[in-house]
């Protein structure tokens, strides 16, 4: 049969209507992409149209739309790491389980920079900390055209514009221009700061405290150049008084008058009281528990009490503290203090009443003390006829120098305290006494550090017994030398009981590997001792441990064998804390 001409047209689109019309098939698709590799090829996988879409409900005209499309899109992921000439050679083949997309693909040569110039307009062209991050723009002259480190140059140099105040900053112009066929691009970009903004009037939302107190915490005054790094400061310096449940510090740039922002801090008042309840185990203490007592806010000064008692094996406790803020009220403190405590250790007692007064000083990574205390103490060695009573008045002094990269788990850390005391009684003769500690932390390879400490101290007394029995030093213990019983080391005297030393040297060397999620071991060697003379009768020991990070600290179980007893046996120490 012979159709004529329009009958012919109109059965060649009923025909594609039908073929249209009728239900696709799913196609099982295999993608191969040849010649790239890390970032290049994630980034061209991430970008292929074809990846994209489920194979299963994709029909074979689709697919065959992707594919052509494929060039188009690998030229296009290809571009931010600064290839721009790819050579693209394309296949897609009927398999019998499906289809095959094979895409072999050279990236030719990188585009190149050719030029860089990044400037600075406005108030802040001059600014040092704007010049010196402008001057280290990722890209240089010869690097390749990444477009993602031209953007990471971008970012930072904005956002350390907004970081020193210059909250008008914008980019005009901002280009990378690209010359494909030379192979060369060109970076354009101005940083047209504005003008500087200041800090404006801060409004301290709160009723608890005087206003002229808690503008004591303001790390800036009215006038001074905005900077986010000030306001974080205060944000965490409000924070960590305790004062507050809530603490927002919110800039109105939209309101500033004259380049001044007004500075809005929304504060919520913490609950005055604050209990606290701990039980633990040291082998050091034996079975230990504690109750505190907080008051936050004494008055509207900002004074504090704080109270505690402690119940331990070898150590009883009730002492209390009033602290006053001064000067800088986020870091220095006058501290009014007082207490009872009782120490039993084996063959010795002790029983200490005293009160005193300690200024605290911070400037971190230093602290610096200044105290005197009045102590009153009783002690007895078990065998001696009487109690011994000393009446002391003890000024002393410390300085401590911390840095840690981890408060509680730190891979490279130190710690240096030095202390010195004095001690006048009508008692005794008048004695002096110097304490040298020092802690580090190291890291070795990627899971492993080293852990080394030492301690050293020195007493200038006319004899031993001029000095109350909580003064002297004695070692052995978990933070000591391990192997040993807590204060088991020391002179004795003639009745063979330790009663403790004028000098103290411990040191102490450690290996910690990581080895399983938040679980390690450890092997070390501790040595040391107290004496009463200057012939050191040093003991050493040497064990190992077990590891473990948990959510407070870590937790570290040794068992160490003193190497100059070898008919001693092991001894177990169980401790929680970090090393710093």
């Amino acid at each position: 049969m012979v159709f004529s001409r329009p009958w012919r047209a109109l059965a060649t689109g009923l025909a594609f209507l039908l073929v249209s019309m009728s239900p696709a098939r799913a196609v099982e698709l295999v993608v191969e992409v040849d010649g790239l590799s890390g970032d290049l090829e994630k980034n061209v996988r991430a970008t292929l149209g074809i990846l994209q879409e489920n194979a299963e409900r994709m029909s074979e005209s689709r697919l065959r739309r992707l594919h052509l499309q494929a060039e188009a899109d690998i030229e296009q992921a290809l571009r931010p790491f600064g290839y721009y000439t790819p050579r693209i050679d394309s296949a897609l083949t009927p398999r019998q389980a499906g289809w095959l997309a094979r895409y072999r693909i050279d990236p030719g040569e990188p585009v190149r920079i050719a030029d860089v110039a990044v400037r600075l307009a406005g108030a802040g062209q001059n600014d040092p900390a704007l010049r010196k991050v402008a001057e280290s723009f990722p890209l240089k002259s010869g690097d390749v055209a990444d477009h993602r480190r031209y953007e990471e140059g971008k970012t930072r140099l904005r956002r350390r514009a907004l970081s020193n105040g210059y909250l008008d900053a914008d980019f005009d112009p901002a280009e990378l221009r690209i010359d494909p066929a030379a192979g060369q691009a060109e970076i354009l970009l101005t940083l047209n700061t504005g003008q500087r903004y200041r800090f404006g009037p801060v409004s301290l939302e709160q009723d608890i405290l005087r206003p002229q107190f808690l503008t004591r915490f303001i790390p800036f005054a009215p006038g001074d150049d905005y900077e986010i790094r000030k306001l974080l400061d205060l944000q965490y310096v409000l924070d960590d008084t305790e004062y507050f449940s809530r603490v927002e510090v919110i800039p109105h740039p939209e309101q500033a008058v004259d380049g001044a922002v007004p500075i809005e801090v929304a504060l919520d008042p913490n609950k005055r009281h604050k209990y606290t309840f701990g039980i633990g185990y040291g082998t050091d203490t034996g079975p230990r528990g504690t109750l505190g007592w907080d008051n936050r806010r004494v008055n509207s000064l900002g004074h504090r009490w704080r109270s505690q008692l402690k119940l331990a094996q070898v150590d009883a406790s009730a002492q209390f503290s009033y602290l006053i803020p001064i000067d800088n009220p986020a870091t220095d403190s006058l501290d009014l203090n007082g207490g009872l405590r009782e120490t039993n250790v084996e063959d010795r007692t002790s029983r200490i009443t005293s009160i005193g007064v300690a200024r605290t000083d911070r400037d971190a990574p230093w602290m610096r003390i200044l105290r005197i205390n009045l102590e009153h103490e009783r002690f007895q060695l078990d065998g001696s006829d009487e109690e011994e009573t000393i009446l002391s008045l003890l000024p002393g002094a410390n300085w401590t120098y911390t840095r840690a990269d981890d408060p509680l788990y730190p891979r490279d850390g130190l710690r240096w305290s030095v202390d010195f005391l004095a001690g006048v009684s009508p008692d005794a003769t008048p004695y002096g006494q110097a304490l040298m500690e020092t802690r580090w932390v190291h890291p070795a390879g990627s899971r492993g550090r080293w852990i080394l400490r030492q301690q050293s101290g020195a007493t200038v007394a006319d004899t031993l017994s001029d000095v109350p029995l909580s003064k002297r030093f004695f070692a052995g213990g978990d933070n000591s030398v391990r192997g040993y019983d807590y204060q088991e080391l020391g002179s004795r005297n003639e009745a063979g009981l330790v009663q403790g030393g004028r000098y103290l040297v411990t040191a102490s060397a450690e290996f910690e590997q990581l080895l399983w999620r938040q679980w390690g071991a450890a092997v070390f060697v501790d040595a040391g001792n107290a004496f009463d003379d200057t012939e050191m009768d040093l003991k050493t020991a040497a064990g190992l441990g077990l590891r473990w990070r948990s959510p407070v600290g870590p937790l570290k179980l040794d068992v160490a064998q003193p190497l100059d007893e070898p008919d001693a046996g092991w001894r177990l120490h169980l401790s929680l804390g970090s090393e710093l």
